[in-house]
Protein backbone atom coordinates (compact mmCIF):
# COMPACT_ATOMS: atom_id res chain seq x y z
CA UNK A 1 0.00 0.00 0.00
CA UNK A 2 1.61 3.39 -0.95
CA UNK A 3 1.58 6.02 1.68
CA UNK A 4 -1.45 7.77 0.67
CA UNK A 5 -3.22 4.95 1.09
CA UNK A 6 -2.26 4.24 4.20
CA UNK A 7 -3.23 7.81 5.69
CA UNK A 8 -6.86 7.69 4.26
CA UNK A 9 -6.94 4.48 5.51
CA UNK A 10 -5.47 5.56 9.21
CA UNK A 11 -8.46 8.68 8.67
CA UNK A 12 -11.28 6.56 8.01
CA UNK A 13 -10.77 3.72 10.73
CA UNK A 14 -12.30 6.00 13.07
CA UNK A 15 -14.99 7.65 10.40
CA UNK A 16 -16.18 4.67 9.10
CA UNK A 17 -17.99 2.01 10.50
CA UNK A 18 -17.18 0.12 6.95
CA UNK A 19 -13.13 -0.24 7.51
CA UNK A 20 -13.71 -1.08 11.16
CA UNK A 21 -15.91 -4.14 9.83
CA UNK A 22 -12.92 -5.27 8.06
CA UNK A 23 -11.38 -6.05 11.08
CA UNK A 24 -14.05 -8.97 11.48
CA UNK A 25 -13.02 -10.59 8.01
CA UNK A 26 -10.96 -13.82 7.58
CA UNK A 27 -9.53 -15.59 4.71
CA UNK A 28 -12.53 -18.69 4.15
CA UNK A 29 -9.97 -20.78 3.50
CA UNK A 30 -6.80 -20.59 6.12
CA UNK A 31 -9.55 -18.29 8.59
CA UNK A 32 -6.15 -15.75 8.51
CA UNK A 33 -6.47 -12.25 8.65
CA UNK A 34 -6.50 -10.58 5.60
CA UNK A 35 -4.38 -7.49 4.10
CA UNK A 36 -6.20 -4.49 3.44
CA UNK A 37 -5.60 -2.11 0.25
CA UNK A 38 -7.77 0.43 -1.01
CA UNK A 39 -8.36 1.51 -4.66
CA UNK A 40 -11.25 4.34 -4.13
CA UNK A 41 -14.06 5.53 -1.92
CA UNK A 42 -17.02 6.97 -2.24
CA UNK A 43 -20.05 8.58 -0.16
CA UNK A 44 -23.19 6.60 0.76
CA UNK A 45 -26.40 7.68 2.87
CA UNK A 46 -27.38 6.58 5.68
CA UNK A 47 -30.71 8.15 6.83
CA UNK A 48 -29.40 11.48 5.13
CA UNK A 49 -26.19 11.37 6.88
CA UNK A 50 -23.31 10.77 4.44
CA UNK A 51 -20.66 8.22 5.20
CA UNK A 52 -17.51 7.94 3.13
CA UNK A 53 -17.04 3.89 2.71
CA UNK A 54 -14.91 1.72 0.63
CA UNK A 55 -15.73 1.53 -3.26
CA UNK A 56 -13.17 -0.64 -4.50
CA UNK A 57 -10.29 -2.31 -2.73
CA UNK A 58 -8.29 -5.91 -2.24
CA UNK A 59 -8.51 -8.08 0.29
CA UNK A 60 -4.78 -10.60 0.03
CA UNK A 61 -5.01 -13.28 1.95
CA UNK A 62 -1.45 -15.05 2.98
CA UNK A 63 -2.83 -18.25 1.25
CA UNK A 64 -2.21 -16.91 -1.89
CA UNK A 65 -5.65 -15.58 -2.34
CA UNK A 66 -6.93 -11.86 -3.53
CA UNK A 67 -10.85 -11.09 -2.44
CA UNK A 68 -12.11 -7.72 -4.17
CA UNK A 69 -14.06 -4.90 -2.61
CA UNK A 70 -16.44 -3.91 -5.76
CA UNK A 71 -19.34 -1.34 -5.01
CA UNK A 72 -18.65 -1.46 -1.47
CA UNK A 73 -19.07 -5.43 -1.12
CA UNK A 74 -16.12 -7.96 -0.20
CA UNK A 75 -16.39 -10.47 -2.51
CA UNK A 76 -15.29 -12.97 -0.37
CA UNK A 77 -16.20 -16.54 -2.13
CA UNK A 78 -13.08 -18.93 -2.57
CA UNK A 79 -13.91 -18.24 -6.30
CA UNK A 80 -14.19 -15.05 -6.34
CA UNK A 81 -10.29 -15.01 -8.60
CA UNK A 82 -12.40 -16.38 -11.20
CA UNK A 83 -15.94 -14.55 -10.44
CA UNK A 84 -14.11 -11.21 -10.53
CA UNK A 85 -11.55 -11.93 -13.17
CA UNK A 86 -11.85 -9.29 -15.09
CA UNK A 87 -11.73 -6.47 -12.11
CA UNK A 88 -8.48 -8.29 -10.51
CA UNK A 89 -7.16 -8.38 -14.29
CA UNK A 90 -7.36 -4.48 -14.22
CA UNK A 91 -6.78 -3.71 -10.75
CA UNK A 92 -4.00 -5.95 -9.46
CA UNK A 93 -0.18 -6.06 -10.85
CA UNK A 94 0.42 -9.87 -11.58
CA UNK A 95 -3.34 -11.25 -11.42
CA UNK A 96 -2.52 -14.22 -13.96
CA UNK A 97 0.38 -15.27 -12.35
CA UNK A 98 -1.68 -15.21 -9.39
CA UNK A 99 -4.45 -16.98 -10.27
CA UNK A 100 -2.17 -20.02 -11.91
CA UNK A 101 -0.62 -20.68 -8.86
CA UNK A 102 -3.81 -20.17 -7.05
CA UNK A 103 -5.07 -22.63 -9.81
CA UNK A 104 -2.02 -25.20 -9.14
CA UNK A 105 -2.07 -25.20 -4.94
CA UNK A 106 -5.91 -25.42 -4.58
CA UNK A 107 -7.25 -27.12 -7.70
CA UNK A 108 -9.66 -29.40 -5.93
CA UNK A 109 -10.92 -27.16 -3.64
CA UNK A 110 -11.93 -24.30 -6.37
CA UNK A 111 -13.01 -27.01 -8.30
CA UNK A 112 -15.47 -28.47 -5.72
CA UNK A 113 -16.54 -24.28 -5.01
CA UNK A 114 -17.12 -23.54 -8.36
CA UNK A 115 -19.47 -26.69 -9.29
CA UNK A 116 -21.53 -26.56 -6.00
CA UNK A 117 -22.21 -22.77 -6.55
CA UNK A 118 -22.63 -22.18 -9.59
CA UNK A 119 -26.34 -23.08 -10.13
CA UNK A 120 -26.77 -21.56 -6.52
CA UNK A 121 -25.79 -18.28 -7.13
CA UNK A 122 -27.45 -17.73 -10.65
CA UNK A 123 -31.10 -19.33 -9.15
CA UNK A 124 -30.95 -16.73 -6.34
CA UNK A 125 -29.83 -13.93 -7.62
CA UNK A 126 -32.44 -14.02 -10.51
CA UNK A 127 -35.11 -14.99 -7.54
CA UNK A 128 -34.20 -12.17 -5.82
CA UNK A 129 -34.13 -9.78 -8.72
CA UNK A 130 -38.01 -10.03 -8.73
CA UNK A 131 -38.93 -8.21 -5.29
CA UNK A 132 -39.76 -5.31 -5.59
CA UNK A 133 -39.79 -3.50 -1.34
CA UNK A 134 -40.15 0.32 -2.68
CA UNK A 135 -43.54 -1.07 -3.95
CA UNK A 136 -44.65 -3.26 -0.92
CA UNK A 137 -44.04 -6.73 -1.95
CA UNK A 138 -44.30 -9.34 0.94
CA UNK A 139 -41.56 -11.05 2.24
CA UNK A 140 -43.13 -15.14 2.56
CA UNK A 141 -46.60 -13.26 2.87
CA UNK A 142 -45.11 -10.57 5.34
CA UNK A 143 -45.47 -7.07 5.16
CA UNK A 144 -41.64 -6.17 5.42
CA UNK A 145 -42.43 -3.69 8.36
CA UNK A 146 -43.31 -6.47 9.97
CA UNK A 147 -39.78 -8.51 9.67
CA UNK A 148 -38.51 -7.35 13.17
CA UNK A 149 -42.11 -9.06 14.55
CA UNK A 150 -40.97 -11.96 12.38
CA UNK A 151 -37.14 -11.97 13.89
CA UNK A 152 -38.27 -12.22 17.33
CA UNK A 153 -40.97 -15.04 17.11
CA UNK A 154 -38.41 -16.70 14.70
CA UNK A 155 -35.18 -16.20 17.91
CA UNK A 156 -37.83 -16.36 20.50
CA UNK A 157 -36.42 -13.19 22.35
CA UNK A 158 -37.38 -9.73 23.30
CA UNK A 159 -36.13 -6.83 21.46
CA UNK A 160 -34.04 -5.49 24.13
CA UNK A 161 -31.59 -8.60 23.95
CA UNK A 162 -30.11 -7.42 21.02
CA UNK A 163 -28.47 -4.28 21.84
CA UNK A 164 -25.40 -4.78 22.28
CA UNK A 165 -25.25 -8.18 20.07
CA UNK A 166 -23.38 -9.42 17.20
CA UNK A 167 -25.55 -10.90 14.52
CA UNK A 168 -24.86 -13.09 11.57
CA UNK A 169 -27.46 -13.17 9.46
CA UNK A 170 -26.64 -16.04 6.83
CA UNK A 171 -27.82 -16.53 3.30
CA UNK A 172 -29.35 -12.75 3.86
CA UNK A 173 -30.67 -12.57 0.68
CA UNK A 174 -32.76 -9.84 -0.37
CA UNK A 175 -31.27 -8.01 2.52
CA UNK A 176 -34.19 -6.56 4.20
CA UNK A 177 -33.92 -8.76 7.29
CA UNK A 178 -30.43 -8.35 7.75
CA UNK A 179 -30.89 -4.07 7.89
CA UNK A 180 -34.41 -4.63 10.09
CA UNK A 181 -31.98 -6.88 12.56
CA UNK A 182 -29.61 -4.07 12.94
CA UNK A 183 -31.76 -1.37 14.08
CA UNK A 184 -32.19 -3.49 16.92
CA UNK A 185 -28.67 -4.83 17.26
CA UNK A 186 -25.38 -3.64 17.78
CA UNK A 187 -24.14 -5.21 14.70
CA UNK A 188 -25.30 -7.06 12.16
CA UNK A 189 -23.23 -8.73 9.01
CA UNK A 190 -25.44 -10.46 6.16
CA UNK A 191 -23.19 -12.90 4.15
CA UNK A 192 -25.41 -13.52 0.75
CA UNK A 193 -23.19 -16.46 -1.55
CA UNK A 194 -25.32 -14.17 -4.96
CA UNK A 195 -25.25 -11.15 -6.63
CA UNK A 196 -28.37 -10.15 -4.63
CA UNK A 197 -26.30 -8.99 -2.28
CA UNK A 198 -25.36 -5.96 -4.18
CA UNK A 199 -28.95 -4.66 -4.29
CA UNK A 200 -29.24 -5.19 -0.68
CA UNK A 201 -26.44 -2.93 0.06
CA UNK A 202 -27.85 -0.54 -2.44
CA UNK A 203 -31.07 -0.43 -0.27
CA UNK A 204 -29.40 -0.40 2.86
CA UNK A 205 -29.75 2.48 4.91
CA UNK A 206 -29.11 1.69 8.40
CA UNK A 207 -25.31 2.00 9.53
CA UNK A 208 -25.35 -1.02 11.37
CA UNK A 209 -25.96 -3.30 8.61
CA UNK A 210 -22.88 -4.90 6.48
CA UNK A 211 -22.96 -7.15 3.18
CA UNK A 212 -20.51 -9.56 2.07
CA UNK A 213 -20.65 -11.72 -0.44
CA UNK A 214 -19.78 -15.07 0.47
CA UNK A 215 -19.72 -18.71 0.66
CA UNK A 216 -21.75 -20.49 4.28
CA UNK A 217 -19.60 -23.74 3.91
CA UNK A 218 -16.35 -21.31 4.00
CA UNK A 219 -17.55 -18.25 6.00
CA UNK A 220 -14.74 -14.96 6.10
CA UNK A 221 -15.03 -14.84 10.28
CA UNK A 222 -13.18 -15.81 12.56
CA UNK A 223 -14.57 -18.27 15.04
CA UNK A 224 -16.62 -17.62 18.33
CA UNK A 225 -17.10 -13.90 16.75
CA UNK A 226 -20.94 -13.74 16.90
CA UNK A 227 -23.88 -13.54 19.65
CA UNK A 228 -26.62 -15.02 17.48
CA UNK A 229 -26.17 -16.73 14.22
CA UNK A 230 -29.79 -16.40 12.33
CA UNK A 231 -30.34 -18.46 9.13
CA UNK A 232 -33.88 -18.26 7.80
CA UNK A 233 -34.62 -20.66 4.68
CA UNK A 234 -30.99 -21.47 3.82
CA UNK A 235 -28.65 -24.26 4.64
CA UNK A 236 -31.28 -26.53 3.18
CA UNK A 237 -30.56 -25.41 -0.37
CA UNK A 238 -26.98 -26.47 0.18
CA UNK A 239 -25.38 -29.89 -0.84
CA UNK A 240 -25.41 -30.90 2.83
CA UNK A 241 -27.99 -29.45 5.24
CA UNK A 242 -26.12 -31.07 8.59
CA UNK A 243 -22.83 -30.08 7.05
CA UNK A 244 -23.37 -26.85 6.39
CA UNK A 245 -24.88 -26.37 10.15
CA UNK A 246 -21.15 -27.45 11.18
CA UNK A 247 -19.69 -25.25 9.25
CA UNK A 248 -21.40 -22.02 10.13
CA UNK A 249 -22.05 -22.99 14.08
CA UNK A 250 -18.55 -22.32 14.82
CA UNK A 251 -18.81 -18.59 14.46
CA UNK A 252 -21.04 -18.53 17.36
CA UNK A 253 -19.56 -17.35 20.72
CA UNK A 254 -20.24 -19.64 23.91
CA UNK A 255 -23.58 -19.09 25.63
CA UNK A 256 -24.49 -17.35 22.11
CA UNK A 257 -27.85 -18.72 20.35
CA UNK A 258 -28.39 -20.32 16.88
CA UNK A 259 -31.78 -19.50 15.07
CA UNK A 260 -32.48 -21.61 12.02
CA UNK A 261 -35.61 -21.84 9.85
CA UNK A 262 -35.95 -25.02 7.72
CA UNK A 263 -38.47 -26.52 5.28
CA UNK A 264 -39.89 -29.58 7.59
CA UNK A 265 -41.30 -33.05 5.44
CA UNK A 266 -44.70 -32.52 3.89
CA UNK A 267 -46.99 -35.38 2.66
CA UNK A 268 -49.77 -33.61 0.75
CA UNK A 269 -50.10 -34.81 -2.64
CA UNK A 270 -49.56 -31.17 -4.12
CA UNK A 271 -46.39 -30.61 -2.09
CA UNK A 272 -45.28 -34.20 -3.65
CA UNK A 273 -46.11 -33.35 -7.54
CA UNK A 274 -43.87 -30.81 -6.33
CA UNK A 275 -40.96 -32.38 -5.87
CA UNK A 276 -41.74 -34.65 -8.98
CA UNK A 277 -41.68 -31.77 -10.87
CA UNK A 278 -38.45 -30.37 -9.33
CA UNK A 279 -36.42 -33.24 -10.82
CA UNK A 280 -36.98 -31.98 -13.75
CA UNK A 281 -36.96 -27.91 -13.31
CA UNK A 282 -33.80 -27.28 -10.90
CA UNK A 283 -31.77 -29.09 -14.28
CA UNK A 284 -33.21 -26.34 -16.58
CA UNK A 285 -31.14 -22.98 -17.43
CA UNK A 286 -32.61 -20.44 -14.84
CA UNK A 287 -34.28 -18.64 -17.68
CA UNK A 288 -35.59 -20.98 -19.65
CA UNK A 289 -36.95 -22.54 -16.27
CA UNK A 290 -38.79 -18.92 -15.39
CA UNK A 291 -40.34 -19.63 -18.81
CA UNK A 292 -41.72 -23.00 -18.19
CA UNK A 293 -42.61 -21.91 -14.87
CA UNK A 294 -44.66 -18.89 -16.33
CA UNK A 295 -46.58 -20.95 -18.51
CA UNK A 296 -47.21 -24.63 -16.86
CA UNK A 297 -47.42 -23.49 -13.30
CA UNK A 298 -48.00 -19.86 -12.41
CA UNK A 299 -51.32 -19.39 -13.97
CA UNK A 300 -52.88 -22.48 -11.60
CA UNK A 301 -51.09 -21.46 -8.46
CA UNK A 302 -51.48 -17.64 -8.88
CA UNK A 303 -55.05 -18.27 -9.69
CA UNK A 304 -56.09 -20.66 -7.00
CA UNK A 305 -54.37 -18.48 -4.42
CA UNK A 306 -56.50 -15.33 -5.52
CA UNK A 307 -59.64 -17.31 -5.46
CA UNK A 308 -59.03 -18.28 -1.87
CA UNK A 309 -57.22 -15.40 0.03
CA UNK A 310 -58.08 -11.74 -0.98
CA UNK A 311 -54.70 -10.83 0.19
CA UNK A 312 -52.97 -13.52 -2.21
CA UNK A 313 -49.66 -12.74 -3.81
CA UNK A 314 -48.91 -10.47 -6.64
CA UNK A 315 -47.08 -11.63 -9.64
CA UNK A 316 -43.26 -10.89 -8.30
CA UNK A 317 -44.15 -12.62 -4.73
CA UNK A 318 -45.93 -15.62 -6.55
CA UNK A 319 -42.73 -15.69 -9.10
CA UNK A 320 -40.21 -15.73 -5.81
CA UNK A 321 -42.37 -18.24 -4.47
CA UNK A 322 -42.33 -20.78 -7.54
CA UNK A 323 -38.28 -19.88 -8.31
CA UNK A 324 -37.73 -20.30 -4.64
CA UNK A 325 -39.64 -23.86 -5.09
CA UNK A 326 -38.40 -25.11 -8.06
CA UNK A 327 -35.07 -23.57 -9.50
CA UNK A 328 -32.31 -24.31 -6.39
CA UNK A 329 -30.07 -27.26 -7.60
CA UNK A 330 -30.63 -28.12 -3.10
CA UNK A 331 -34.00 -28.20 -1.60
CA UNK A 332 -33.94 -30.67 1.48
CA UNK A 333 -36.33 -31.57 4.09
CA UNK A 334 -35.53 -31.70 7.66
CA UNK A 335 -37.77 -32.83 10.57
CA UNK A 336 -37.95 -30.97 14.08
CA UNK A 337 -36.52 -34.04 15.87
CA UNK A 338 -33.51 -34.29 13.20
CA UNK A 339 -32.72 -30.54 13.65
CA UNK A 340 -32.77 -31.27 17.32
CA UNK A 341 -30.43 -34.51 17.50
CA UNK A 342 -27.75 -32.52 15.35
CA UNK A 343 -27.90 -29.51 17.73
CA UNK A 344 -27.60 -31.60 20.76
CA UNK A 345 -24.89 -33.35 18.96
CA UNK A 346 -23.06 -29.99 19.05
CA UNK A 347 -23.74 -29.27 22.92
CA UNK A 348 -26.46 -27.16 22.59
CA UNK A 349 -28.68 -26.45 25.02
CA UNK A 350 -32.41 -25.49 25.61
CA UNK A 351 -33.10 -25.75 21.92
CA UNK A 352 -36.72 -24.93 21.47
CA UNK A 353 -39.35 -24.90 18.67
CA UNK A 354 -39.99 -20.80 18.08
CA UNK A 355 -42.42 -21.21 14.99
CA UNK A 356 -44.60 -23.52 12.74
CA UNK A 357 -46.11 -23.29 9.49
CA UNK A 358 -47.37 -25.48 6.63
CA UNK A 359 -43.77 -25.21 4.97
CA UNK A 360 -41.32 -25.38 7.82
CA UNK A 361 -40.19 -24.41 11.71
CA UNK A 362 -37.73 -22.27 13.78
CA UNK A 363 -35.13 -23.84 16.02
CA UNK A 364 -33.24 -22.04 18.19
CA UNK A 365 -30.09 -23.86 20.82
CA UNK A 366 -27.78 -22.31 22.87
CA UNK A 367 -24.12 -22.72 22.46
CA UNK A 368 -22.66 -24.62 25.63
CA UNK A 369 -20.44 -22.48 27.61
Amino acid sequence: MDFNKFILLVIHLDSSMQYKFLEILRCPVSKAKLRFELISEFTKAYNNIEIVEIKEGLLFSEAGFVFPVIDGIPRLLVESMFDYSDFLEKKLSGFIELRKQLEANYADLLKYCIRKNKKTKASFAFEWSFLKPEKNDKLWHDDSSQLANVFLRETGEEQGYFSNKIVADIGSGHGLMTSTIANISKLCIGAEISKAVELAYVRNKNSNAWYIQADLQFLPFEESSFDLLYSSGVIHHTNDTEKSLSLIETIIKEGGKACLWLYHPQKNILHRLMMLLRRFTRRLPIKVALVFLLIFVFPFTFLIKKIKNRNAPNFREEMIDLLDGFTPEFRFEVSYDEAKRWLKKRNYTDITLTTTSQYGFSITGVKKT
